[in-house]
């Protein structure tokens, strides 16, 4: 008993020194602990415990002394960033023509940072490989080892002005943060949108009501007054139904200006033309729902099950003018966890006519992110450990009204890394 008190008095008194930077360094305390095994206090293995860890919070306030000197707002500075290695193979054709199979080795890496700069104000930037396209920051691995672009990806000021009101301006990160999304089939995840926007939140009762508002940017022209901008309005609520079962739904309305008669950059070339200029106005209605299911039907294999939809009218054209996606995702759990860790499966069909939605935003894999397609997709995500996970997704699509539809395989095969 008296050998495990002198123990513990040793190692509270190593470690309080260790706090004192400068005061105590690794080679006196290595000495003070051999000094310790040799009078029989500490055995071997003890003294090994008790050194490690002394040096660790020697390292910790080391490098806390180090930030007490730099300004709050870079303590605060939060870094991070992603990578993804893919494989991607294609496969077109349609009734008369057919192209060879394409084969893609592709990467993409992002890095960003985020700081405080008050208790309300918040600054975030990104950078990401790619090119300009909007919808991708892919880099397909060419051109005899070339070096390739790092380019801006994202860079805005978020500011909570109230507890029920949250601005933000600039290049944002995400499209699913500005507005409810459950799926893609009018928004690519890829894009961020240049511009402002206010999103209101309120709780009552069980429900938390929401209202993402936006002004977003879509060309400028030093020349012409007439520059295409879009608003976004979106009400919506989320409310638990039972202890398991959670809904939220949302309608956005979509309006634009100066998109009729104008040509917009990152068209995928298939809204209806007229004298090369778009033909339509394109102000539609979305509505949106996600139904989200803990534990269902009581079966041990299924954590979690989501069902969604997504829905667009556009009321310009008389025909061509609608677009829809239903789906399904199972969290999977118990025996079917994969290195002890549950796993994704999630299945989608999407219908989306040529002039229901603006060509120039739907997701990039299906159909190159053209309009007038119909088509499944399934996408499955392995967890590998912690931070990285394995992930397949196949699109088997083709066109709706073309006169020789063109079919589409895309499969891809991710590696993904988080830091």
């Amino acid at each position: 008993m008296k050998k495990i008190s002198q123990f513990l008095f040793v190692l509270a008194f190593v470690l309080s020194c260790s706090f004192f930077t400068n005061l105590v360094f690794a080679g006196e305390v290595d000495v003070l602990i051999d000094k310790l095994v040799e009078k029989g206090i500490l055995t071997k293995a003890e003294a090994q415990q008790v050194a490690t860890e002394a040096k660790e919070e020697a390292r910790k306030e080391s490098i806390k002394g180090s930030y007490a000197a730099l300004p709050a707002w870079v303590q605060n500075l939060k870094l991070k960033g992603d990578l993804r290695l893919r494989y991607q193979w294609e496969d077109k054709s349609s009734a008369t023509s057919s192209s060879p199979d394409r084969h893609r080795a592709r990467y993409r890496f992002r890095l960003g940072l985020e700081s405080e700069v008050n208790d309300q104000l918040t600054v975030a930037a990104g950078l990401a490989t790619g090119g300009s396209d909007s919808r991708s920051t892919n880099q397909t691995m060419t051109g005899t080892f070339q070096t390739p672009d790092i380019r801006l990806d994202y860079a805005y000021a978020e500011w909570a002005a109230t507890p029920w009101m949250t601005l933000r301006g600039g290049k944002v990160k995400s499209i699913k943060k500005e507005i409810f999304r459950p799926s893609d089939l009018l928004w690519d995840s890829d894009i961020h949108p240049e511009g402002l926007t206010i999103a209101l939140s309120k709780e009552a009762g069980k429900a938390n009501f929401f209202a993402n508002t936006a002004f977003w940017v879509l060309g400028e022209d030093g020349d012409d007054t007439s520059d295409p901008v879009m608003w976004v309005v979106q009400p919506g609520f989320k409310t638990k139904l039972s202890d398991n079962v959670k809904l939220t739904a949302a309608v956005a309305g979509y309006f634009f200006d100066n998109v009729k008669g104008a040509t917009l950059d990152q068209s995928a070339g298939s809204n209806t033309l007229e004298n090369g200029v778009l033909k339509y106005n394109y102000n539609s209605m979305s509505p949106s729902v996600k139904l989200d299911i803990k534990q269902p039907f009581n079966i041990a294999v299924l954590d979690k099950m989501s069902l969604f939809g997504d829905f667009v009218y556009n009321p310009d054209p008389s025909d061509k003018n609608q677009g829809w996606l239903a789906g399904v995702k199972f969290k999977m759990a118990g025996p079917l966890k994969i290195f002890g860790k549950k796993w994704d499966l999630k299945y989608m069909y999407r219908h989306l006519e040529k002039d229901a939605w603006l060509d120039t935003f739907p997701d990039s894999d299906a159909q190159g992110g053209a309009t007038d397609v119909k088509g499944h997709e399934i996408a499955v995500s392995y967890p590998l450990g912690k931070n990285t996970s394995l992930g397949l997704d196949y699109y088997l699509v083709q066109n709706i009204d073309a006169s020789d539809p063109e079919r589409r395989h895309v499969l891809q095969v991710d590696w993904k890394m988080k830091f």
